[in-house]
């Protein structure tokens, strides 16, 4: 027998609570909110072919004065007549009114900035003091020939070729040696992890210390006085072939060395979160394939190679996802190391362009430009990615 969808009015109603708020703030015509008290009304009147007390729904329709209203009556009617439902449909019901608040937060974080940023892209100059004028794609076109885009482009490419690739081969490394039975463990594992756990900002200030040319503690390691790592814009290939007579240029000539010094600094911080998600990933390998293995006579090398890589693959291809992710949208280490974008604009990113082009020059429609390439870039990367390597990824233990 055909119940009516209870759980659909609720989502509805959750949307629609959603929206009616934005529509206060200004993010969203009022028509639409007209619009979406419609499909309410006609989402009651189909209720109404499975009983009268279905009526008592339309008090949602207040959410035009009060928004949680649409939400809160469909909750409401269930939990005084939602006795008479099938154990699918209770179980369907709750379970929405149990993950909205959780995808309300999603979508007015994430989702719905997306859309806007889009919207904003579209239009002339945006600074939210004066109209602006509809442009359509006209930014979208002065940003592919925007000599600045592509810099930063490049650097935030080297930027995620290094820093990810490294950084996860080091955490392998480190989590794979903390695994073993050694003396002190707890500490090593908490040394490792208190980089991640101190705030991104003060890590980057101790380290532009740590660059400083003069009273820095690297020049002073190393005895090169007057080496200024931060403001040197040369690429690092270029630095290392000059020496063999081999010149390169341009994007061949690498990173600089201002940027590279930042990567270490950010492999350093995600060194210990790292650390700790494969650590985990490691303690969930039986212990039994090891004891085989040591039977069998395979040296330390293959036990890691053909027991520990293959098991691990899971652990590491998360970890690789989200360090491409986090990687391009690089911006607080490389703000607080370079303010200005370094030299020549060597240490210049994505994220840092968008934040220079929305909030120092207040062109809110150019930064939302960046910012849906910079989510283009990130997603078709990311569906690359798992179609490539999670073929290769094994789940089972």
């Amino acid at each position: 027998m055909r119940t009516f969808p209870l759980h659909a009015v609720l989502s509805w109603g959750a949307l629609l609570s959603l929206g009616v708020y934005a529509a206060r703030l200004g993010f969203l015509p009022q028509a639409w909110v007209v619009v979406g008290l419609g499909l309410y009304a006609l989402l009651v009147l189909w209720g109404v072919r499975f009983g009268w007390r279905h009526v008592l729904l339309a008090l949602g329709l207040v959410a035009y004065w009060f928004p949680p209203a649409a939400f809160l009556v469909p909750l409401l009617f269930a939990l005084f007549f939602g006795r008479g439902l099938s154990e699918k449909e209770q179980g369907a019901l709750y379970g929405w009114a149990l993950v909205w608040p959780a995808l309300a937060l999603l979508l007015i974080w994430h989702v719905f900035p997306t859309f806007y940023a889009f919207y904003l892209s579209l239009f002339e100059r945006v600074n939210f003091l004066r109209p602006a004028a509809f442009s359509g794609l006209e930014n979208y076109r002065i940003l592919l020939q925007d000599p600045l885009f592509w810099r930063a482009l490049g650097n935030t490419f080297w930027y995620v070729v290094f820093t990810v690739p490294v950084g996860l081969l080091l955490a392998t490394v480190v989590a794979i040696l903390l695994n073993t039975q050694v003396a002190f463990l707890g500490l090593y594992r908490t040394l490792y992890f208190l980089p991640y756990i101190t705030a991104l900002t003060a890590a980057a200030a101790v380290w532009r210390w740590i660059y400083h040319p003069e009273f820095g503690f690297l020049n002073w390691l190393l005895r090169t006085p007057g080496l200024d790592w931060l403001n040197t814009p040369k690429g690092v290939f270029a630095l290392l072939l000059e020496p063999l007579g081999v010149q390169v240029q341009g994007f061949w000539a690498g990173p600089s060395l201002a940027f590279v010094a930042i990567m270490v600094m950010s492999v350093w911080h995600f060194l210990g979160y790292q650390v700790v998600i494969l650590l985990a990933g490691l303690q969930a390998i039986p212990k039994e394939y090891y004891e085989a293995a040591e039977l069998d006579g395979a040296s330390f090398w293959q036990k890691h190679r053909l027991i520990t890589w293959p098991l691990l693959s899971p652990t590491t291809f998360f970890l690789f996802t989200l360090g491409l992710i986090g990687a391009f949208q690089v911006f607080t280490q490389v703000y607080v190391l370079t303010p200005t974008g370094g030299v020549l604009q060597d240490t210049l990113t994505l994220a840092f362009y968008l934040y220079n082009k929305g909030f120092r020059d207040s062109d809110f429609s150019y930064a939302s430009a960046i910012a849906m390439v910079t989510f283009l870039l990130i997603l078709g990367l990311t569906l690359i990615q798992r179609r490539i390597l999670e073929r290769r990824v094994n789940y089972e233990i």
